[in-house]
């Protein structure tokens, strides 16, 4: 009894010692091991090594995701409250004037700057505006697009920075720099840009929606767009969503060039034929009366069904004259063979439309 006793430490140190070895020889290069063998383990070795470093990555892409996320909440708490008028009734900064046609034309005055704005421009001297699309909100009740607006004389400064200045993949929400926003005034038609950040989900990325259904634009058809000289909240209402090109080769030599379509009395850019293709190309249809008097915005940002194109939201301003829900009650899905699509767009999804979700 006593040498089973003093055995059996050894007999189990021993079995454990052969675990081990026999643990790593399956899965290490050994001497005596054949050829197809140590192919196999350098294969499982390798594919250890790859595992953990896709699990760093996938970490690292997580935080990543995470701290952009939260950027974004903290920039959203800069949003502005706007002013009314005196009675608490709706201001339309697009509301016309009667106009005595024997009084003298007045001088013109420079705009100023508005109080709500001061803090954002504290922080950047480059934003001139705020735009929101109000109810259109994720599952926690946030705008999914609720951002300051900025301008630089280098479009493709925005494209990786943050209001900070900061690099950020994201980038910023921002004017055309030959939308020239300032004290003197603005464009007829002001094109804003924003990227499609996929599953990340933030800056424009959510417009894609629009692609779903006219029951998403009747939900969401309003767009908030004021600039730092608007004293009182500004509606614009949807009047087209559609796919364009940024090259002729895209849709055999014809192009729409919807982003130089600022001041519609010059040259080339007639009000006319650019209302003429934004409703040519619309995927909706509504009853909204459109003046070259009228101010308008676009949104820019790009559609992933088709390699470097564009998804367009183009929106007019209400004015006192404007019965926004006449105009949403309006809305009408279109059919596919009523809408112009892009050559490059055909020869991929024909002459229809398609929608593979936001985050595609």
């Amino acid at each position: 009894m006593s040498m089973i006793n003093e055995m059996a430490g050894v007999n189990k140190e021993s079995d454990s010692s052969n675990f081990f070895v026999r643990f790593f020889k399956y899965f290490i290069p050994w001497k005596g091991d054949k050829a197809q063998e140590i192919v196999r383990k350098v294969i499982f070795i390798g594919s250890i090594v790859l595992f953990f470093s896709s699990l760093n990555e996938l970490t690292d892409l997580l935080e990543t995701n995470k701290d952009t996320l939260e950027y974004t909440e903290q920039i959203q708490s800069f949003e502005p409250t706007f002013g009314g008028s005196e009675n608490g009734d709706s201001i339309f900064s697009g509301k016309k004037a009667i106009v005595d046609s024997n009084a003298a034309a007045p001088e013109k005055q420079q705009r100023e700057v508005q109080e709500w704005a001061k803090k954002l421009l504290e922080k950047n001297e480059e934003t001139v505006g705020w735009i929101k699309i109000p109810g259109f909100t994720n599952s926690e009740g946030k705008e999914y697009i609720n951002f300051p607006v900025m301008q630089t004389d280098d479009n493709e400064y925005y494209l990786t920075h943050n209001i900070d200045r900061q690099p950020y993949e994201s980038g910023s929400i921002y004017v055309d720099h030959v939308n020239k926003i300032d004290e003197n005034g603005q464009p007829d038609n002001i094109v804003i840009y924003g990227h499609h950040m996929r599953k990340l989900g933030t800056s424009f990325t959510h417009l894609a929606e629009y692609k779903e259904s006219v029951e998403v634009l009747k939900k969401h058809p309003v767009i908030e767009f004021n600039t730092i000289y608007d004293s009182n909240n500004c509606e614009y209402v949807i009047i087209g969503c559609f796919i364009g090109t940024i090259d002729e080769t895209q849709d055999n030599g014809r192009i729409f060039d919807y982003w130089r379509y600022r001041n519609f009395d010059a040259g080339n850019y007639k009000f006319n034929t650019w209302i003429r293709n934004v409703e040519k190309a619309s995927w909706y249809s509504c009853d909204v009366q459109c003046d070259p008097e009228d101010s308008y915005i676009t949104l820019s940002t790009c559609s992933n069904e088709v390699a470097d194109t564009r998804w367009v939201i183009v929106a007019k301003k209400l004015d006192e004259d404007d019965d926004k829900e006449k105009i949403i009650s309006s809305y009408q899905e279109k059919e596919d063979k009523d809408i112009y699509f892009p050559e490059v767009w055909r020869a991929q999804w024909g002459n229809a439309k398609k929608y593979l979700g936001w985050s595609y």
